[in-house]
């Protein structure tokens, strides 16, 4: 295989796919979180062409792949993916997330996506549960304005 045919290894399945991040055809495997830095690992960003035909005989034999913290370490950095400081993986007070859902709901869901559009980049771990809670209030609003216009 050369190095145009393949461009990561599956590190679930040992099947070639087209890039470290994209779905694994033979086993629908995506990798998110975590799983994106071992995913590189497994890539022509990382292997040579020969070292990613040995990697995906390997998984292919049985073997699980588990790079050590210094490997994957290594990963992030190549990748550019920082560690979150302690503000941006600070999650929301339930209160604030109650705040919120009411806003939502009293308002328009609106808000919530102003407000998580405003942290999405800033503070990830909030506006993930913004997004989750502005979704929900959203759903809520279109059920009772779907209920008040069928009467």
């Amino acid at each position: 295989m050369t190095i145009q045919s393949i461009h990561a290894v599956c590190h679930r399945c040992g099947s070639t796919k087209g890039g470290p991040f994209v779905p694994c055809k033979s086993c629908g495997f995506v990798p998110e979180g975590d799983q994106r830095p071992v995913s590189w690992l497994f890539s022509a960003y990382h292997l040579s062409t020969d070292e990613c035909d040995l990697a995906a005989q390997r998984i292919q034999s049985g073997e699980l792949p588990d790079p050590s913290r210094a490997l994957v370490s290594h990963a992030r950095d190549k990748m550019g993916m920082a560690r979150l400081t302690r503000g941006q993986a600070t999650p929301l007070s339930t209160w604030v997330l109650v705040c919120l859902f009411v806003g939502n709901l009293a308002i328009t869901p609106l808000l919530g996506g102003a407000v998580w559009l405003g942290w999405r980049e800033h503070r990830p771990v909030a506006a993930h549960q913004v997004l989750w809670i502005t979704v929900f209030a959203g759903i809520i609003t279109v059920l009772f304005w779907a209920a008040m216009f069928t009467r």
